[in-house]
């Protein structure tokens, strides 16, 4: 159950960084607050590097 969550994360994670290289905006919101874009994109990989983490770890884990 953790790796399913741990996957759907890091696709959530993916997603938004994609499409904010898309979307027409010099800014990002997160938790109400105005972001930088690059500063944006970099907590979300930040973010995406986490889980993936946990992920490997719980895979070694496993096996």
């Amino acid at each position: 159950m953790r790796k399913t969550i741990s996957i759907i994360g890091m696709v959530i994670a993916i997603i938004t960084i994609v499409s904010s290289f898309f979307k027409n905006g010099d800014t990002g919101h997160m938790f109400g607050f105005e972001l930088d874009i690059w500063t944006y994109r970099l907590i979300w990989l930040a973010l995406f590097g986490v889980i993936l983490n946990g992920y490997l770890k719980e895979t070694k884990r496993v096996k």
